[in-house]
């Protein structure tokens, strides 16, 4: 069993997203999906009197929009880098109210948002995605702040968060390793 944190917004996520998949089908694990809301962070502007600490944090987050532009890039993914300001917590709020899996429900989620640019907190929108990927919901609508408590507690400070029997792996660049995890676990 994977528990995959993400955040619709996070552009992390959405190139994590399909390896992830692939990770799970190949070593027949589910995958629990779960909402993170994440931070963007706005790249930092350049000032007259930039010290060495703000000149190296808007150094990174230039570099580091530009590398996930560029990953983007080299799987066809053509990203408006804007998107990742844009508030999807209700479908975050409806993702947790999912009953079975949920992996359909998030692949539409993440093309919609970051393909298509459709408003994906709208809850026709996000009703008839459901109703279209066969799903049900739970009744109860859980509170989403209380979720991000509940991850945080349990060590999370950004989303893509991957668990594995306890482990927590940021990132995509952990998937090898995962993946031995996961491949071990079959075999013992």
């Amino acid at each position: 069993m994977i528990i995959a944190y993400i955040d619709f917004k996070s552009l992390d996520c959405y190139l994590a997203l399909d390896p992830l998949v692939k990770l799970a089908q190949d070593c027949t694990a589910a995958i629990d999906w779960r909402p993170f809301v994440s931070q963007e962070r706005a790249l930092p502007t350049r000032v007259d009197d930039e010290n060495v600490t703000h000149t190296h944090q808007r150094t990174r987050a230039e570099s580091e929009l530009k590398l996930q532009v560029h990953y983007a890039g080299l799987r066809e993914i053509d990203v408006t880098p804007q998107r990742r300001h844009v508030d999807t917590d209700q479908a975050l709020i409806t993702l947790s109210r999912i009953e079975g899996d949920q992996t359909e429900f998030v692949l539409r989620c993440f093309d919609a948002h970051w393909r298509v640019q459709q408003d994906i907190n709208n809850v026709e929108w996000l009703d008839k995605t459901v109703a279209d990927c066969g799903m049900s919901l739970r009744e109860s609508s859980p509170d989403l702040d209380v979720l991000q408590t509940q991850a945080e507690d349990a060590g999370l400070f950004d989303a893509p968060t991957c668990v594995i029997d306890g482990q927590l792996f940021m990132g995509r660049a952990h998937l090898p390793l995962m993946r031995r995890l996961l491949e071990a676990a079959t075999h013992n």
